[in-house]
Formats: structure tokens, sequence, C-alpha cells
């Protein structure tokens, strides 16, 4: 079916695109039966060529929401609201999708990559760290994809002067930096979706609220992984090869620099201008940003020819790259929608109770948080379910001890590091396809980090964050 009717599966997740943005116009209830029936449609469309992990969580989303009709009570707004969410995250993703289209071909990605990769032994791990953290606001998954491909191709024999031992040593150095750099930036970056999410389900919590807390907790983490590399690789075992040739200019950087930058300015200037949430922020911005990065890379050849080339781009983009992009945005658009329903269903069934009977401390309850989410991970289920069952069972007590803000830190802090250590996340296992790797081997490389971050962490909610 998928063959047959390229134009709708290709056409469907722009037309929900277009019309949760007028949502954040009109508002949410006079357009939810067409996003519904958008829903409906796209999903049978496609449903043919999903794979087991997605219909699972649709099958999920559909017990979910038997359960809460099953209920009773307010049914039809904890459907709505639930409704609400799992369609902005496919807008979002529609969104996200096209600026790592525009990343695709844009020589200053290319050049600051390349920048990354062949700095010195001595200042290597820290660049690859910084660079994955940064790619990874503008670019998200597709960070990982570049830089991962980077490392990969400059890692021969031939650059390592012959040394397989020098090729096994920066194999893991920079693989470890590039997934601790990436991983750290979903505990504040407003383009995360782990932010994303997370801030979603806790409706009360804005970006600007966490930003500085939270990005001084994820510069912590990229100081310890730092600081992890420099006691496990001292400088006499590195084993570095002189390098050929000059050092790359910094002016390399700069470029991809400034469109980081612009890209956080332009969503974070919309949801401070125009009252909007932080999806729709980035599902407007980000694809208007994305728009004009094409153009700009099709002006060199002049501005006349640069809009039909665009136009064409986009053309493809539609039609190769939207249908691709379909299992993320079932998986997230059916996690942000339990998200909803099961903090309420929990509440229903006494989770919270029992939370509420065990009386944790602030504290504790942070703690467990954390560690909830990253035992998950170890068995395969994802940030975005343990988050939403963690979140909603919290959110449901009737004598939270921790404050929304804390709750929001301490989801950010166990996706961060469950995605890190985690065989299953997006990350690991599509760096260890790259790398011909098994994706356990990074839990290892990254384990001592991972703990130090955890008790510093441990340390930072004790005095409450």
């Amino acid at each position: 079916m998928l063959q047959r009717h390229p134009g709708a599966v290709a056409w469907l997740p722009v037309a929900i695109t277009a019309t949760v943005l007028a949502q954040s116009v009109v508002g949410h209830a006079p357009l939810r039966p067409l996003v519904l029936a958008l829903i409906v449609v796209w999903l049978v469309f496609v449903f043919a060529r999903t794979r087991a992990t997605e219909r699972a969580f649709l099958a999920a989303a559909f017990v979910s929401a038997a359960a809460v009709l099953a209920s009773g009570g307010e049914w039809q707004a904890t459907l709505g609201v639930a409704l609400d969410r799992g369609a902005e995250f496919v807008a979002l993703m529609a969104s996200l999708g096209l600026l790592r289209d525009a990343a695709r071909t844009s020589r200053a990605v290319r050049r600051a990559g390349n920048w990354l990769i062949q700095q010195s032994p001595s200042w290597r791990f820290l660049a690859i760290a910084l660079g994955g953290h940064g790619f990874g606001i503008a670019l998200n998954m597709g960070a990982v994809t570049l830089l991962a491909t980077l490392i990969k191709r400059s890692n021969t024999l031939e650059a390592a002067g012959g040394d397989p031992e020098v090729v096994a040593i920066r194999e893991e150095r920079m693989n470890v930096a590039l997934l601790q750099g990436f991983f750290s930036m979903l505990v504040w970056s407003p383009m995360a979706i782990s932010v994303a999410f997370t801030l979603s389900m806790i409706r009360s919590v804005s970006w600007f609220d966490i930003c500085l807390p939270a990005g001084t907790i994820a510069a912590m983490f990229l100081a310890v992984g730092w600081l992890v590399d420099r006691i496990k690789w001292p400088p006499s075992r590195r084993r570095s090869i002189p390098r050929k040739g000059p050092p790359p200019p910094v002016s390399d950087v700069l470029p991809m620099a400034g469109i980081i930058v612009g890209l956080v300015a332009s969503v974070l200037g919309a949801k401070a201008l125009l009252d909007l949430g932080m999806i729709e922020s980035i599902a407007w911005f980000a694809g208007l940003f994305a728009l004009v990065w094409l153009y700009v890379q099709y002006a060199r050849a002049g501005t006349l020819a640069a809009v039909p080339a665009t136009g064409r781009r986009l053309k493809v983009n539609l039609y190769r790259f939207v249908p691709e992009a379909r299992g993320e945005q079932i998986v997230l658009g059916c996690a942000s929608f339990l998200g909803v329903t099961l903090a309420r269903l929990l509440q229903d069934f006494g989770a919270s109770a029992l939370l509420d009977a065990w009386q944790p401390s602030g504290f504790i309850l942070s703690m467990s948080i954390v560690l909830f989410v990253i035992v998950g991970s170890q068995f395969g289920i994802v940030a975005l379910v343990t988050s939403a069952i963690a979140g909603g069972a919290v959110l449901g007590m009737q004598n939270m001890p921790l404050t929304p803000f804390e709750l929001v830190v301490s989801l950010q802090v166990g996706w961060s590091l469950s995605a890190t250590l985690s065989p299953y996340s997006g990350g690991t296992m599509l760096m260890a396809r790259i790398m011909e790797r098994d994706p356990s081997v990074f839990r290892r490389w990254s384990m001592p980090w991972a703990i130090v971050c955890f008790v510093l962490f441990g340390f930072l909610a004790w005095w409450r964050i």
C-alpha cells in the first residue's frame, strides 16, 4: 500500500503538521476532529510498513485510550489533550526532518565536522564532545550520523601510523566523546526531543525555568567526561602520531556555530514573543529556518536560480525523507499520547497513592526516578515510556515531595544517562551500525562517566538542585 499511494504517504504528515501549526493560532478544540481524521487515514496508509516497535506503541496508545474511556470521568478532556500532544510530535519530527535535510548538503556542517575530528589528541576529546553537543542541538540524531561517519572514515590504520593499538584507542576516545557530548545535550537543549517531551507533560514548567540549572548540569557532565578521559588516557598512553600539515583554522567552525546560535535564538525568540509552547515554536521556526538555510545554499549559484532549486529540493524531501520519518513520528506521537493517558490511569489505579504511602523524601524520589529510567533502558524500555510512567505517577501524588521543576530535571538527567548506557537507544544503535560494533561496548566505555555523573547529580539533588 505504501508504494501504491506515495502521494498520500508523503502529503498526509505535511497536512497533519499544517493543521497542528494552525491550532497554535486558532486553538486546539476547533481542529481536533480534522487532526484525528488525518492521523487515522495516515496510519491506515502506512500501517503495512510499520515495524514491531511502532505497532507496539500504537497498541499501547489504543489500549490506554480504551482504558481512559472505560474509567469514565472527564475522558473527553483527557483524550483531547493526549491527541493534541501526539499530533504535536508528528509535526515536530516533520520540521526537524527538514532541518536535517538542509544540514545534509551544508558546507558549514562538513567543514565544522572535519575541524573537530582533526584536532590534536590533547584537544580532540573535548572538541568532539562539544561538537556532538552543539551539532546535536541543531541536527538532533543527524549529529550522530554525521560525526560517527567522519570518525569512522578518519580513524584508519594509515592515519595511525600503521599501529592498530592507536586505531583502537582513537576509536574508543572519539566515540565516547561523541556519545557523552551528544547525550549531555538531552538534559537542557530547547531543541532536544527529551526536553520537548518532558515539558509537554509538565506544563507548569517552561524551558526558561530550567535553562540555567539544567545547562549547568550538562556542562558538569561534559567536564566529567573530559576529566575521566584525561585520567584513563594520560599522555603516556595515547601514543599520538605527529600531525601531517598545519592544524585546521578555527574559522572552519564559526559558520556552524552561527547556525546553531541563529536556530536556537529564532525558536526561543518566537516562544517568548509569540507565547507559543516549546513544541509549537520548534515546529514553526525550525522549519522556517531550514527553508532559509536551503535557500542560502542554492543562492551561491544566483538568487534567481535559488528559488526553483529550493523548491525541487523540498519535493525530494517530501517524497523521500518524509515517508522514512514515519517510525520516529509514530513512536514519539504515541509516547506523548501515553504521557497524558498514563498520568490519568496511574492516578486512577493507585500508583500515585502508593507513592504517597511510601512518603519518600525529595532526594530519594529524585534519585529513584533517575534509576528507574536507567534500569528500564537496559531492558529495551525507551526513556519515552519510563519518563511517561514516572512522571505520571509522581504528578498524581497528593503530597509530591518534588517541585515540578525538580521533577523535570530528574527526568532529563535519567534520560541523558540512560541513553548513553543503553544498547537499545537510538544513538548507540546508530553508532554501532556505523562502527560495526556491538552496541553494548558503548555501555562499558561510558560506565565510569555515568557513575560519576549519577553521584554528582545526587549531590545536587541533596541540595535540591
